[in-house]
């Protein structure tokens, strides 16, 4: 079976340099790398925010992991409009002009935020002891997790109308070091017990994505955190995905 094309857009980001290095030892997919700027590897530079620069980047791709964003939080409308909204279109326009089959989507565990936080974006009410499922409404917390609504509504659109697959993965949080301990005694410990994402697990999850037969979906993308809230049954059923790690496992020690 001939391998697959796909491009990663934000590769140079810590989720894109975790799936660079692991999609590529597997040797099932072909990576075509996008970034902003230049970098220490080879990538293809476009700035997703711009329609003329974006015209003709998915030539001949399988599928796009869609990773390229503003991550913050704490990030204004303007640039969150710039770099998260206008971007996402012009992305799912270029999958559509390019018969690109699939669309893998970063969207965040921020677009439930607030069912489960206190005061700010990484802080968790470990008192609530809940288990969300993905048909719960959402509740986001930030300009940015209303943006990744949109991508994930943007995405549906475009699976109806366009016949281009949407898998939107509500990320948890994975850091580069890989190691949830960092955060030890501050105050986004107990969240980062909850939304721990080791790089295993995100590349498993990644693959996963880009082979479920599926015209749209969206899952929750956590190691098995025993502190998790959100409920990894129906992610496990749609996208065949079992994470392997768990925070409490890093935190024993």
């Amino acid at each position: 079976m001939p391998s697959q094309r796909v491009g990663i857009t934000g590769a140079n980001g810590t989720i894109g340099r975790v799936l660079m290095k692991g999609l590529n030892m597997e040797g099932d997919c072909e990576l075509t790398p996008f970034t902003r700027r230049p970098v220490d590897f080879p990538s293809t530079i476009v700035h997703f925010d711009s329609a003329a620069e974006v015209e003709g980047a998915f030539q001949n791709l399988d599928a796009v992991i869609h990773l390229a964003a503003d991550p913050s939080p704490s990030a204004d409308w303007e640039r969150i409009r710039t770099h998260n909204i206008d971007a996402m279109y012009l992305v799912l326009e270029e999958c559509r002009r390019a018969a690109v089959k699939r669309l893998v989507f970063a969207s965040t565990n921020h677009t439930m935020h607030g069912n489960s936080i206190l005061t700010t974006p990484e802080t968790l009410d470990a008192s609530t002891a809940i288990r969300m499922k993905l048909d719960d409404p959402p509740n986001p917390d930030s300009y940015y997790a209303v943006s990744k609504l949109f991508g994930e509504n943007l995405g549906k659109l475009y699976s109806e109308q366009h016949g281009v697959e949407f898998v939107g993965l509500r990320i948890g949080w994975l850091t580069a070091g890989d190691d949830p301990t960092a955060f030890r005694g501050t105050a986004s410990e107990d969240y980062m017990r909850a939304m721990f994402l080791s790089h295993r697990d995100c590349v498993e999850a990644h693959r996963c994505a880009l082979k479920v037969e599926t015209k749209f979906l969206l899952a929750y993308v956590i190691s098995d955190n025993d502190r998790r809230v959100f409920d990894l049954e129906e992610t496990a059923a749609v996208l065949g995905f079992e994470p392997q790690d768990n925070a409490e496992d890093y935190f024993a020690h």
